[in-house]
């Protein structure tokens, strides 16, 4: 069902703008658990959105106020899953869009958009490399252009549409149907806006559940202020290849920390390697494959439970933020080197696969 089933704690609209977004199923994630000595671990599937990233909860909500406002159009800015589902739904809300994409953004987030009618540029410096300054810049255009020509302004931050991030928060209303129970919440921070609607829904829903803040550490400005490393969440320039969370300059980076210490959870970085390695043992292990930003959430537990953060007892929840399509681009080089055969050859190489049975990412997780 659409967002519309929560309308009383939303925005209020005539319309709901959908495509079906929303009530992503919660998965038991047992083989993971089992290694990490957890009784019970989940992950929230918001890569099983329409556009395969809980950004269609923003654009939903967003598109929706839109219509309701008259606006004539929408311009937004995004690293790749923001401008897909602003684009989806900018199509059915009948709105053109201008969208500044990040230009170093995965190629597999640029080709989703050529179908739809709306112009996109790509921005240099606001991607890999990002410094605060170049990021500040861009925003302030685009704020100036919806302000020019009457455009809903859709970047998905607080500080510049805080009614379309409500949408947001219908992820912690469906945590608190599918498990009330959960003891911390595992949420990817870049801009921190989903933190920031995920920590308000549960407190609205009054459940208990810590908020813990995932980010990489080359790019980790919220954490260093939750460790006490920093005064303000900011970094001068982003040191991590992490699409999506590269942000040194978070908008919504206070409200974070804020959100976070009421909730009496913490921070998190871990490394890229440990992110991607994570990325893989969700795939390997339990078939799920998110994208680097998304499995963020697991890196970071798995060096909480190392230092005893989290114990046997607890049940945490992954927010799994984006589907693993979006970004594809590590696995090109082994794709292009897969091994052919002539179709006589096929048995024998079946019978050397089938002598290893036993073997594998999957069974050493599993033992």
């Amino acid at each position: 069902m659409p967002l519309s089933r929560f309308a009383a704690d939303l925005p209020v609209v005539s319309e709901f703008i959908s495509l079906g977004e929303g009530d992503t199923p919660l998965l038991s994630l047992d083989v993971v658990a089992r290694h990490l000595g957890l009784r019970r671990l989940s992950a929230k599937m918001e890569s099983l959105n329409p556009t395969g990233s809980y950004k269609d909860r923003v654009a939903a909500m967003s598109l929706s106020l839109a219509r309701q406002h008259r606006n004539r159009g929408w311009i937004a800015s995004s690293s790749g899953n923001a401008g897909l589902a602003m684009a989806a739904y900018g199509a059915r809300a009948g709105l053109p869009g201008f969208l500044c994409l990040v230009s170093s953004a995965p190629l597999e987030k640029r080709i989703p958009l050529m179908p739809y009618a709306l112009d996109v540029v790509g921005v240099d410096g606001v991607g890999d490399g990002a410094t605060s300054e170049r990021i500040t810049g861009l925003v302030d255009q685009i704020h100036a252009a919806a302000e020019r020509y009457d455009l809903y302004l859709g970047i998905t931050a607080h500080a510049f549409n805080h009614d379309g991030m409500r949408g947001v928060d219908t992820i912690a209303y469906e945590l608190a149907e599918q498990s009330p129970g959960a003891t911390h919440v595992y949420v990817p921070a870049g801009g921190g806006g989903m933190l920031v609607a995920v920590a308000r829904g549960l407190r609205q829903r009054r459940l208990r559940a810590r908020v813990v803040a995932c980010q990489p550490s080359g790019c980790a400005p919220i954490v260093q202020v939750l460790d006490g490393a920093s005064r303000t969440p900011a970094v001068r320039r982003c040191e991590s290849g992490i699409s999506g969370l590269q942000v040194p300059n978070p908008p919504d980076g206070a409200l974070a920390v804020r959100a976070v210490e009421d909730s009496r959870g913490w921070g998190v970085a871990a490394t890229d390697e440990e992110i991607v390695s994570a990325q893989r043992l969700l795939a390997a292990a339990e078939g799920v494959f998110v994208e680097p930003a998304a499995a963020t959430a697991l890196a970071a537990l798995i060096r909480d439970v190392g230092t005893d953060r989290v114990g046997r007892d607890d049940h945490p929840v992954l927010i799994l933020s984006g589907a693993g399509w979006k970004d594809l681009g590590r696995f090109a080089g082994a794709a292009a080197d897969l091994p052919v055969v002539s179709f006589p050859d096929v048995a024998g190489r079946v019978d050397e696969w089938a002598s290893h049975l036993g073997g594998g990412v999957a069974r050493e997780v599993r033992s």
